[in-house]
């Protein structure tokens, strides 16, 4: 009798998928417990401190807002009379992921902190499952793959990073490597070289430069290493190149354009132009401390980058590097960690100067620390072969110098501690999970005592608890009124915004002073003058932006203030925190018409409908003229006077206008650049590349299976 196809005959799961998910279900399960203050309480954030306040949930909020109005958020108005939000790259608009965050329900127009909490949680989940991959892609144990992906998801960078466009640029760096190792060893090396360049572009998409660019060059590095030992990889090494072009494009494409029309804020005294590279004095202010190195074991002993992964991971990748150095894979990976290591001490490493100085772009990312993150990507790999060496019955004599080593250095941490206890008069003068370091020290030797083979689980769970006294601490419990008060200005005076929102005309409000941020607009929908961000157009900034006539010309109408100050203008409104609404009655209107010559008649003009991506205007004009728009001008906005394409003008240094003859018109003005357009279908074009050249390469080795008749006899 022949194969059947019927569903009597259907055979069972595979142990391996089930063994699979299993795996799958506990690891996401233990990163939901390791965040338990996240998941099952409500009594803290990860968003904390101004930044995030004032920059990423404002973008994010925009976002949200617009997906849930059935429209791709490109446009930001509520910030310096408009900006692109898809050029400034940092908002994430181009990456899948926000958009599920984005899609979550609003709680009263707003995003949801559950949400927020959950979309936290599932990206440290990627990091450690994507680490899990690696590993076992390696041959590692499954206990091994599941101990790299906790230290490479809890360890400093990914544990205590609270910008989410870094972290989501950091948790590909896995599968990037999975799939160049693959084609390294020779596995289908076109495909997989595709497909390790598409996972690259991917994290290009997340809207953060740094830990990709880091990435890229270490990626590039090593393709160029075994290119010139074996020049026939310069094939697939081109084609990954070429994938990852193409799939970052939908981000990348946008932020070359705005790139080259805005100035940058990178640390140095000065706004930048595109093509004015960062100082190196600003590399030197965001490297890795050289005191910071103690950091890597003991929890908050460094400035900028957390490098920490802690006595246990370090320990492991230790005796990896020790006793497994025959392995070309441990000591690639330990290259690449001592490598990031090396650069990320920024001007104390005459190499990391010399790469600044000679590889393209390399400046603008602007922090060296951050290229940690390689560091405890290798580091967690390491340690999984570490725990593995652990498992292997042969003695090994590092085992022997590792315990006597971590039992000296246990017994030296804690009697500092001690002595430093009791000099205090029982008080600790510093961080006291330096104590903690000291015991986990003592802990572990204690563990390499017991049969090898019986350690990989109290060797995960100790892993756990050093690492949970890292990334634990940068969670923000909402009780502290004095450190919530960023988020307090953002989510405070509902009042006031509901009453700027009802009032006509579309026009702007300012804050006096610095009452909170300006950004608090974004939160709300509410359009201001001004905003925080990390760049600004130069047509803006070149304009008569913050003089009177340039606050009246862009039609900021309104100013909030907490003092009372008549000076300000008209006193409209009082919200029930004392924030006080001022209108300025000499403010322009949003649209009016200008005309070459004096005109008898008066003009009507009105700005009927105005949303992030496109608006309507009414103008009934005597005679020949131009309606100008005080918004931003941009390429990729396109107007239509009477259905009929017109070209918009830059006007008044950096406004619209659009050239209309005499009599009533309609003009509508929609945003469709051309570069994202451009960027989403060659970000579609690399992600299609890779996959059809893996779904080939699968078919063509797949074994030819016939299917015999039901009829035919067995053989």
């Amino acid at each position: 009798m022949g194969l059947s196809t019927s569903a009597s005959d259907t055979p069972p799961k595979s142990p391996v998928k089930q063994r699979r998910w299993t795996v799958a279900l506990l690891l996401f399960l233990t990163v939901a417990a390791f965040y338990w203050k996240l998941t099952l309480t409500r009594q803290f954030t990860w968003t904390r401190g101004p930044d995030l306040a004032e920059q990423v949930l404002p973008w994010f909020q925009i976002q949200a807002g617009e997906w849930h109005a059935g429209r791709i958020p490109l446009w930001d108005p509520y910030s310096w009379v408009g900006q692109p939000l898809i050029g400034q790259a940092q908002p994430g608009v181009a990456y899948p992921l926000n958009w599920l965050l984005f899609a979550m329900p609003l709680v009263d127009g707003h995003l949801s902190p559950i949400a927020l909490n959950w979309y936290y949680v599932i990206i440290h989940f990627m990091a450690a499952a994507f680490a899990y991959l690696f590993i076992r892609d390696l041959g590692l144990s499954r206990a091994a793959a599941f101990a790299a992906g906790i230290i490479f998801a809890f360890s400093g960078y990914l544990g205590t990073m609270d910008w989410p466009q870094m972290i989501n640029g950091a948790v590909w760096i896995p599968l990037v490597f999975l799939f160049q190792f693959r084609a390294l060893r020779g596995e289908r090396p076109i495909a997989n070289a595709a497909l390790s360049g598409m996972f690259l572009g991917i994290a290009f998409l997340s809207g953060h430069h740094q830990a990709p660019m880091f990435t890229t060059l270490a990626w590039a590095l090593i393709w160029l290493w075994h290119i010139v030992r074996n020049r026939r990889l310069w094939s697939a090494a081109a084609l990954a190149l070429i994938v990852l072009v193409l799939t970052s494009a939908l981000q990348t494409v946008p932020a070359y354009e705005y790139g080259h029309l805005a100035l940058r804020w990178a640390g140095a005294p000065d706004a930048l132009k595109w093509n004015q590279p960062v100082p190196y004095a600003v590399h030197a202010q965001y490297d890795l401390k050289a005191y910071s190195l103690f950091g890597l074991v003991f929890p908050e002993a460094k400035m900028h980058v957390d490098p920490f992964i802690g006595v246990v991971a370090l320990t492991l990748a230790l005796l990896a590097v020790a006793a497994c150095w025959r392995d070309p894979r441990v000591r690639l990976l330990a290259l690449l960690g001592l490598g990031a290591l090396v650069y990320s001490l920024g001007h104390n490493s005459v190499y990391q100067g010399l790469l600044y100085a000679i590889t393209p772009d390399l400046d603008k990312a602007r922090t060296p620390s951050a290229i940690v993150v390689l560091m405890q990507f290798a580091a967690a790999a390491l340690a999984a072969f570490g725990i593995d060496r652990l498992r292997d019955a042969a003695p090994s004599p590092w085992l022997r110098r590792a315990r006597w080593t971590l039992l000296v250095f246990g017994v030296i941490a804690l009697t500092i501690s001690l002595e430093a206890v009791i000099t205090h008069r029982l008080i600790f003068p510093a961080d006291d999970r330096i104590i903690l370091t000291g015991a986990i020290a003592l802990v572990l030797a204690a563990l390499l005592l017991l049969r090898p083979a019986a350690t990989p689980i109290p060797l995960i769970l100790i892993l756990i608890f050093e690492l949970g006294n890292c990334a634990q601490y940068n969670l923000l419990d909402t009780s502290d009124r004095q450190r919530m008060t960023w988020l307090d200005r953002l989510h405070a005076n509902g009042d006031v915004a509901d009453y700027l929102r009802q009032q006509p005309g579309f026009q702007r409000a300012e804050v006096a002073g610095d009452a909170f941020a300006p950004s608090w607009g974004a939160w709300n929908g509410i359009e201001m003058n001004g905003g925080s961000g990390a760049s600004v157009t130069f047509n803006v900034l070149n304009s008569e932006f913050y003089s009177p006539t340039g606050r009246r010309m862009w039609g900021i109408a309104y100013v909030l203030s907490a003092k009372e100050d008549p000076t300000l203008g008209q006193d409209v409104f009082t919200g029930a925190s004392g924030l006080k609404v001022y209108r300025r009655r000499d403010a322009y209107p949003r649209a009016w018409a200008v005309h070459p010559q004096p005109c008898e008649s008066p003009d009507k003009v009105q700005l009927t409908e105005h949303l992030p991506d496109r608006l309507t205007i009414k103008a009934d004009v005597a005679c020949p003229g131009t309606v100008i728009l005080s918004d931003t001008y941009y390429p990729g906005w396109r107007a239509r006077l009477d259905h009929r394409r017109v070209e918009i003008q830059q006007v008044n240094g950096a406004m619209r206008g659009v050239a209309v003859p005499q009599g009533n018109h309609i003009i509508t003005m929609r945003y469709r650049p051309t570069s994202v357009y451009l960027g989403a279908f060659l970000t579609l074009l690399g992600i299609a590349i890779p996959l059809l050249i893996t779904m080939r390469s699968h078919s063509k080795s797949r074994p030819d299976i016939r299917v015999a008749p039901q009829s035919e006899p067995r053989p």
